[in-house]
Order: C-alpha cells, then sequence, then structure tokens
C-alpha cells in the first residue's frame, strides 16, 4: 500500500477506532465506494477475549481473530488503514481537519490502558504507519468517532491474560460461562449489586467485594437484599488479585486477616468512561456521563459527524452492538455525502 502523503489529504471518511464498531463502519463506506480511512490505536480486541453470542458462530470468536478478519474485509473494499492517534479534531467549513500522530513504539500510547497492539506479519502488510518526523494533517468530508471507553479492569500482574477467560465485566456477555462457578464480584456501586444478584441466575455459589478503601456506596436496604440472597459482601478493597496461567484464583482482601476469597471467575464493575477528546474538540453533545449523544441513526448534533460503539449514549458492550451501530454510522455518513441532508432522513427509503 502507498505510504499516506505528508500533505493534506482529503477522504469522504475518516473513522477513528479500530474496533468492532470502526471497522464494521469502514466496511460498509468502501461498500459503498466512499474514499475511507480508519487510524486505530489500540482496543480490548488485543486481550483473550472469546465472544461467544455472535449469532452463527456456536463454537465462539475470539477477539483478536474478529480484529484480524476485520482489517482485512475492511482493506478488500478499499479502506486505507493507519495505526497512530488523532490527536486534534477541528471543523474548516464543511470539511474536517484531523492531526494524526505516531505512535510510540511497542503500540498502545501510555496514557491509554491495555495492552499494545500487536504488530504481527498480517498488521505490517495491511496497515500503513504515519511517517517518520511526523504529524501528518487529513481532512474529511465525514467523520466517525469509535473511540471506545477506558478499560475496565484494575491493574495487576497476569490481568491481561485473564481478560475473557476468568476476568470478566458483562453478565449478558459471559454469564453463561460462570454456570456453577464460584464468582466474585468487584464494585462499590448499584451496578456492581445489581450484577452480582442477577448472577444467581447462572450459579449460588457468588460473592462480593467493595474493592474500595471507604467499602459499599449503596443504601443499607441494598446489603441487606445481598445477605437475604445468600451472598456475602465485603466492605474493603482487594489487595491482590491471585491468578495463574490465565485462570483466576482468589481475592484476597486488603483487611487485617488478608482473608482469601477462592474463585473461578471475576466480574469487575465500575463506571467506564469514554474517550471523547475528540467529541469535545468538535463540540459535540455529551450526556452527564460523558458518552457522545447520537441518535438511532448514530448522528451527533453537528453533521458529518457520526459516532457508534461504546463511546456513544447508546453504549452496549455487545459485539453484535458495535457491529450494527457502525454500520448505521457508515449509512448515515453516506447519505450526508449524497446531500440529502444531516442525516439523510429526507434521502431514498433505506432498506
Amino acid at each position: 500500500m502507498r505510504p499516506p502523503e505528508l500533505a493534506p489529504r482529503e477522504f469522504d471518511c475518516v473513522v477513528v477506532g479500530g474496533g468492532a464498531a470502526g471497522l464494521s463502519a469502514a466496511v460498509n463506506m468502501g461498500r459503498m465506494r466512499r474514499s475511507v480511512l480508519l487510524v486505530d490505536e489500540r482496543d480490548r480486541f488485543v486481550w483473550q477475549h472469546t465472544t461467544n453470542n455472535y449469532l452463527g458462530f456456536p463454537d465462539g470468536l475470539e477477539g483478536a481473530e474478529i480484529r484480524r478478519l476485520g482489517w482485512r474485509h475492511a482493506a478488500r473494499y478499499g479502506a486505507q488503514l493507519l495505526l497512530g492517534h488523532v490527536a486534534t479534531a477541528t471543523r474548516e467549513g464543511d470539511r474536517f481537519r484531523l492531526r494524526i500522530e505516531r505512535l510510540p513504539e511497542g503500540g498502545a500510547l501510555a496514557n491509554k490502558p491495555g495492552p499494545s497492539v500487536p504488530r504481527d506479519a498480517e498488521m505490517a502488510r495491511l496497515f500503513d504507519e504515519v511517517p517518520e518526523g511526523g504529524p501528518m494533517d487529513v481532512l474529511a468530508r465525514t467523520v466517525i468517532l469509535a473511540t471506545g471507553v477506558f478499560g475496565h479492569f484494575p491493574e495487576f500482574p497476569g490481568r491481561n491474560e485473564c481478560v475473557g477467560r476468568s476476568l470478566f465485566w458483562c453478565i449478558h456477555c459471559e454469564g453463561y460461562e460462570s454456570i456453577d462457578r464460584s464468582v466474585g464480584v468487584v464494585g462499590h456501586e448499584e451496578d456492581a449489586v445489581e450484577t452480582a444478584l442477577d448472577l444467581l441466575v447462572f450459579t449460588p455459589r457468588v460473592t462480593i467485594v467493595a474493592g474500595h478503601p471507604e467499602g459499599f456506596d449503596v443504601p443499607a436496604s441494598r446489603l441487606a437484599d445481598l445477605t437475604a440472597a445468600g451472598i456475602a459482601a465485603h466492605p474493603d478493597g482487594v489487595a491482590e488479585y491471585e491468578n495463574r496461567d490465565g485462570q483466576m484464583l482468589a481475592l484476597v482482601l486488603d483487611d487485617p486477616e488478608r482473608t482469601r476469597i477462592p474463585v473461578e471467575h471475576v466480574y469487575t464493575i465500575r463506571r467506564t468512561r469514554a474517550i471523547n477528546e475528540l467529541a469535545r474538540q468538535l463540540d459535540l453533545e455529551l450526556n452527564p456521563l460523558g458518552q457522545i449523544v447520537v441518535t438511532s441513526e448514530q448522528l451527533t448534533n453537528i453533521p458529518g459527524v457520526y459516532a457508534a460503539g461504546d463511546a456513544t449514549s447508546l453504549y452496549d458492550h455487545q459485539l453484535s452492538a458495535a457491529v450494527h451501530e457502525g454500520n448505521q454510522a457508515a449509512a448515515g455518513a453516506n447519505y450526508h455525502l449524497y446531500g440529502y441532508g444531516a442525516g439523510g432522513a429526507s434521502g431514498p427509503q433505506r432498506t
């Protein structure tokens, strides 16, 4: 592939983020014969996560493999794939200027949690990189933000090997895999209490740990609900996430006795934070949690700018939701390029 030019180059669409939502958007924009640049930095697909609830794949899909297939799929339809960090985004009339910086050696930026992007042969074949001496500027007629959220998980030795195997965040995604397991829930707010209670559908062996120095931040009545359901609640921090070879073994409490709670699976439940710096630069509307407000067609409050995936107000952990939203954003951006209006609502009937 021809390296990106240093002078600003214009694309019909720039997609920021290479997870399922971003890749879906790039594929569908490419299929509409639009020039599209996808800028990828990192995301949780590089962990060992397996998706078991995607229709048509009863044996599951590994996240890393989905990512590789997505690269191939987008490139097949002419999308240009670029490793880099979009540092700034500004409006210039009816265009958007994005400044893209070169990633540090090794992959992900230091201030973004998660492992580095793997530089395997597939990535080397399909991806360009920002030239030495960058940054580089590009102009976009439309922008799709699929920037995701900051990591859900605490940092501890062995964490990356456990994610998707025995360390989870989404009961809808992995609850089935926890049937009859010893499960620990770590979280101090209502979402964690709800998760612990909901897990009883899958297993009676549930324990909840606040994981916070000030204990639980829920009414006493909710702690009583846990007790009534047979769930032990520990208002302690976690001193150690004991694990070996990707398997969680125990939660060691930060109490005087260093109490050890054996577990097979752990769900860490804490409020996610959308990666929204570019959204703020573009003056996109955000909800109180910092997520990008979008319509059902993934349109933001700025004509020509769409958003998809977990960074949006339609937030959903599901791979299927991300793929759908990326497709919707691409459809909206494509109709915007036809000139039917901001969201394409006045364009031809969609099927």
